[in-house]
């Protein structure tokens, strides 16, 4: 039976952005214990994500990747630590005591896991977004989640962190409130009922943040600053109220700055200024610790080039959607001024301390960036998908040659996998993205890609053992080409499917 143009695609895409939903959700209330498990499940549901939107997208012939500055902003302190690694992480170094490199490339995988978070967020959730319910429901587990990982977590030292991202979950939920944002119900309900609705929104973020202040109230002055900032900057770019906005901004900024002051908080030191231009990698570890702030373990390990690359960029980022919603109406201006402080508080709670070791932290930070443009309404550019390949083969020559895989080792293990699993996953979504870059339109195309990918696995092996006089492990290439010829069953029911679909159809 013939079915519309796009169906597959649509019906792919859709389950991929609930999965993606309701991993935040699930994530942020109970991603909160920093152990590998936790990342371990924090990596598999992203990358299942990916492996349905690679689908997804294959399926609709479109090979480009939205652009986001964050991204840009990730790359040089990738770049960074892959120098702080080649010299004792990979198999060609020196005998080095300590990690041999595990610190360095779980930095680079975890700002792999970011990356690919803000670009599924983005390219997944805007339409979900439009919807009350879909930010509601995952603002209330932000929220959630904070205050549990507060009152049970394992260790004080990341309660600031939690806190923060508590208060940005406050901000996520609070969005709604403005314009874009509705369900079917809406259209249909009462003029007191969305009244009712918008105080019980107001009374749940009001008590929410009275909770949070009083478990942490240094970070709710950081968090009072930010907005207090946030809107300074509004009323700048923003024609509209903007006096209002200065005197609000300026003056909440101001009152946070001058009583975190007057409470001695330690928001003013500055041990996290960096020593040296580029860091000192894993080496940096004699100096710092889980207890420090992750701005701290970043200007350390990636120096001061890397962090304030890092810092700038997403800031120019921000600044640069700002700018870009001046031209829209009120309504959407506040959803603005709201999001980009949940944004800036995710980011704050990710620089905090032990905010770099949380799973659920990280998560909620590519949530709002990733959902930036389209709540500010700045539609972003295509990039090509090539980007995706490239980044995909580097990951995978530098696993290939690392010492210790890190956390992504860590992780799998706490599962009690092999690396054979790890072998075939790398496989599987090799030959995916190329299925996607070249075989969406030609059944042999999409076929010989498969074939490629499985044939790199036996490569990689023959250059491990070449380059580090390894052994060649059969095994692991038998893994990786049964990874790869795997991913021939969703390209043949991909095609399949769309075979069934006539252009001749319509929407009646």
């Amino acid at each position: 039976m013939a079915v519309l143009i796009g169906t597959t695609s649509r019906q792919v895409l859709t389950v991929a952005r609930w999965m993606l939903a309701g991993l935040v959700v699930i994530l942020a209330l109970t991603g909160w214990w920093p152990t590998w498990r936790a990342w371990g499940a924090l990596a598999a549901g992203l990358l299942a994500v990916w492996a349905l939107w690679l689908i997804g997208r294959a399926s609709a012939a479109d090979r480009g990747i939205p652009g986001h500055p964050a991204h840009l902003a990730m790359l040089v302190p990738a770049v960074i630590l892959l120098v702080h690694l080649a010299p004792a992480g990979l198999v060609s170094g020196d005998e080095a005591a300590g990690l041999r490199g595990a610190f360095d490339l779980s930095m680079i995988f975890q700002l792999a896991l970011l990356s690919l978070g803000v670009l599924l967020s983005q390219s997944l959730l805007p339409r979900a977004a439009r919807h009350a319910g879909v930010l509601s429901v995952c603002g209330a587990s932000v929220i959630a989640g904070s205050l549990a990982a507060v009152a049970w977590g394992p260790s004080e030292h990341a309660a600031g962190a939690l806190t923060l991202m508590g208060f940005a979950g406050v901000a996520v939920w609070l969005a709604p409130l403005w314009g874009g944002m509705r369900t079917d119900v809406d259209e249909h309900r009462p003029r007191g009922g969305q009244v009712v609705w918008a105080a019980f929104c107001v009374g749940v973020a009001v008590s929410g943040v009275s909770a949070l202040a009083v478990i942490a109230p240094f970070e709710a002055l950081l968090a009072a600053g930010v907005a207090g900032l946030v809107v300074f900057v509004a009323g700048l770019v923003f024609p509209q109220r903007r006096k209002w906005l200065l005197i609000a901004g300026g003056a909440l900024a101001v009152a946070a700055a001058g009583a975190a002051r007057a409470l001695d908080a330690p928001l003013f030191t500055l041990d996290w200024l960096p020593t040296s231009l580029f860091g000192a990698g894993e080496q940096a570890l004699r100096e710092v610790s889980a207890r420090d702030t992750g701005l701290k373990v970043l200007a350390r390990v990636v120096g001061g080039a890397g962090t304030a690359w890092l810092v700038a960029g997403l800031a120019a980022g921000v600044l640069w959607r700002l700018w870009h919603a001046r031209k829209g109406h009120w309504g959407d201006q506040g959803r603005a001024i709201v999001w980009t402080t949940a944004a800036g508080l995710a980011a704050c709670a990710l620089f905090s301390t032990g905010g770099l070791f949380i799973p659920s932290v990280s998560l909620v930070a590519a949530f709002t960036w990733g959902l930036m443009p389209a709540m500010l309404g700045r539609p972003a550019r295509q990039r090509p998908g090539a980007i995706v390949l490239v980044v995909l083969v580097v990951l995978m020559v530098v696993l290939g040659l690392a010492r210790e895989h890190g956390l992504l080792g860590w992780a799998v293990r706490a599962y009690r996998l092999g690396d054979n699993a790890l072998h075939a996953v790398t496989g599987f979504l090799l030959a995916m993205v190329l299925v996607w870059l070249v075989g969406a339109t030609r059944l042999w195309r999409g076929l010989a890609a498969i074939a490629f990918a499985a044939l790199l696995g036996g490569a990689g092996e023959v250059a491990q053992w070449a380059l580090s006089q390894r052994t060649a492990e059969y095994s692991d290439w038998l893994a990786h080409a049964c990874g790869a010829l795997a991913a021939a069953v969703p390209y043949l029911l991909l095609m399949g499917a769309r075979g069934c679909e006539s252009p001749d159809l319509s929407y009646r």
